[in-house]
């Protein structure tokens, strides 16, 4: 009788933990593999009683990765970090404050871990379910970043206001956000803006868009949309272009910036009750001297890539 009472208890435990790990946006969960085989192992042995300690550590192991797994701050962790130079790399660089916001690495392109949120997150914010919407979200970006309108962010210190306009001191588009004294503060650190300057502006931060192109294709890349060939080449596309427009990671940083400040979608990357992870990430990659904003050149060669031909839909 207690061997079944274990077992089904057991099964139970055991399927709740699978989930949780499965779930998790950790490894760390999987670390009690081992916990889970000993509890199997004891009621396998005719040992049911002795099989509830195990049980009981991996059911409370499950519940605080339940708690504290997806309250995990924000981290620089990189898979390889004596990896050689590559476009890749490169490029998975540029859009490291959305993997740092994760504690994810973000020197990895496809992270099957991964893989239910890039499905949540391209068919929430880009309307993204398969190859070809893929393809269609991707070329549509390239497409407003090469022809569309230049945009400046002006932004007014004192009076803790930006907004965009057209270059020149043209017309505003329209788009402005109220900040923070401590959005102030970061802009100020970010631009290089004495204290006596009331006022500032990024220019062509519109670019920082070129971050949503590097997401879609590191979901392509995670979900089997796309193949090795067809990834190098669409991130060779992006990390030229930013290459041409931008002339340091500092003019990145600051284009970012500005346009996550605006972006309609920021929100969406906010957990209910929760800090905004992604702009604390955009914090930790200026300031730590293991961010490769501050690690990898701006000007490095790019790859070539060996087919390129790989993406059906695509524009050079």
């Amino acid at each position: 009788m207690l061997t079944a009472v274990a077992g089904v208890i057991g099964a139970l435990v055991i399927g709740a933990w699978v989930v949780v790990a499965w779930g998790s946006r950790r490894r760390q969960p999987w670390l009690w593999a081992p916990v889970a085989l000993f509890a199997v192992a004891l009621v396998a042995l005719d040992l049911p009683g002795w099989s509830f300690v195990p049980l009981a550590v991996l059911a409370c192991g499950s519940f605080a990765e339940l708690v504290v797994g997806a309250r995990e701050h924000p981290t620089i962790r990189t898979k390889t970090p004596d990896a050689p130079l590559s476009t890749e790399r490169w490029a998975a660089a540029v859009a490291a404050p959305f993997r740092v916001a994760l504690a994810e690495p973000w020197d990895v392109v496809a992270r099957p871990s991964l893989r239910r949120r890039y499905r949540r997150m391209l068919e929430r914010q880009w309307g993204v379910v398969d190859r070809d919407s893929l393809l269609a979200a991707v070329d549509g970006l390239l497409e407003e970043l090469r022809n569309g309108p230049s945009l400046d962010l002006v932004v007014d210190l004192k009076a803790g206001l930006a907004r965009s306009r057209f270059p020149d001191g043209g017309a505003d588009t329209g788009a402005m956000v109220r900040l923070t004294p401590e959005q102030v503060t970061r802009l100020r650190t970010v631009t290089g803006v004495s204290e006596g300057d009331e006022t500032v502006m990024i220019g062509a931060y519109q670019w920082w868009k070129s971050v949503h192109v590097i997401r879609l294709v590191c979901g392509g890349a995670t979900l089997d949309w796309l193949s090795p060939v067809e990834t190098q080449t669409l991130l060779r596309r992006v990390a030229s272009d930013l290459q041409r427009r931008y002339s340091s990671w500092g003019r990145l940083s600051s284009a970012f910036h500005a346009g996550y400040l605006l972006w309609p979608d920021r929100r969406v990357e906010i957990d209910e009750g929760d800090a905004d992870r992604v702009w604390v990430a955009l914090g930790l990659l200026d300031e730590d001297p293991r961010s490769p904003w501050n690690l990898l050149p701006w000007d490095m060669p790019l790859d070539r890539v060996s087919f390129e031909g790989g993406v059906s839909s695509g524009q050079e």
